[in-house]
């Protein structure tokens, strides 16, 4: 098992939070919508870097066989998750039509599930370009790719196309999974300082915010598009944040963010759909409807507790654990 660094671990664990309230009941009210766009954007292309970052430490030791271990863990999580909300759909909807679109493949059984398809074709990308001896290549791979996924969405209208945002969210994992795992082979987190990365950080929300201006100005709504230019440097600029700040091993957010972050992106829009329910039919107050995913989010980490301390195998199964896709703890931190 790799040595997992405790602060990248705190990081995980936030920006797991961040996507599940993003996905509540706030992402109803357009003001809070985009406040939740600039501050959460960086979530999922970290988990992309840290991905890469830790597959290139396992490459150097076994080369082709971590490939395979990793691609054949990815395929059976993203099997099981798959079924897991086809049977979900089936019963919430009354009906497998929803799912009967061109972009299914693409996405999965449920919205979120793009994030682990859009995995797997990185990883056979890299794979592509590490065999073949071309990894001096990744770097402009990483750049072209990026330009992709802004050319496709949200700046589509700039050539007069009209793409559906699922092709850019597809592509959104290679340049960032190549990132990760330069970052690790040249030891650039050795060589950039705190104060750089939360540069980094504050240039790029800052980028965010011109963009948003500029896209809001010319008619389009950024408040839904998933990575802006300046995300690139939020998302960069948080990643060497945290492998730059010292974290004791047993601190707890970290042991939080290596068990739960995966289970908590798995089965977040699970929680946030009958969250949705109880508050369309159940009358409640404005306190408790505000706090309501924060309420949410804090039960829903409470029963992957319960389930991890009293159902292990459950736990292991429904967080992809049966195939060690996430490495087993020795022990909990007091």
């Amino acid at each position: 098992m790799d040595q997992r660094n405790a602060s990248v671990d705190v990081f995980r664990f936030l920006a797991a939070c961040v996507v599940f309230i993003s996905h509540s009941v706030y992402s109803n009210h357009l003001s809070l919508l985009v406040v939740l766009g600039i501050v959460g954007r960086w979530a999922l292309p970290f988990f992309f870097l840290v991905s890469g970052y830790y597959f290139e430490k396992s490459y150097v030791r076994r080369s082709t066989s971590a490939f395979t271990k990793t691609i054949i863990a990815l395929l059976s999580v993203t099997l099981f998750i798959n079924l897991f909300y086809l049977a979900f759909v089936g019963v919430t909807e009354g009906s497998f039509r929803p799912l009967l679109t061109r972009f299914t493949l693409l996405t999965g059984t449920y919205f979120h599930l793009w994030f682990l398809t859009s995995l797997l074709v990185s990883y056979l990308v890299l794979w592509f370009f590490l065999n073949y001896k071309l990894v001096k290549l990744l770097p402009y791979l990483a750049a072209v790719t990026i330009a992709l996924v802004l050319l496709l969405t949200p700046y589509n209208y700039l050539v007069g196309m009209a793409t559906h945002p699922i092709y850019a969210r597809s592509l959104l994992s290679i340049p960032f999974l190549c990132i990760g795992f330069l970052i690790s082979k040249h030891g650039v987190d050795g060589s950039i300082s705190k104060p750089i990365a939360c540069l980094l950080v504050v240039f790029g929300i800052g980028i965010q915010l011109l963009e948003g201006w500029f896209l809001s100005s010319q008619g389009q709504d950024s408040s839904r598009v998933n990575f802006l230019g300046g995300t690139l440097f939020v998302s960069i600029g948080m990643f060497l944040l945290s492998l730059q700040l010292v974290v004791s091993q047993d601190n707890i957010l970290g042991y939080y963010g290596r068990r739960y972050s995966f289970p908590l992106y798995l089965y977040h829009p699970l929680i946030n759909y009958f969250l949705h329910k109880s508050l369309e039919t159940v009358l409640m107050g404005t306190v408790i409807y505000w706090l309501s995913p924060i309420l949410a989010l804090a039960a829903t980490l409470l029963l992957f507790i319960y389930m991890d301390k009293f159902a292990p195998a459950l736990f292991r199964i429904l967080s992809g654990g049966f195939l060690a896709l996430k490495p087993r703890l020795e022990g909990k931190p007091s």
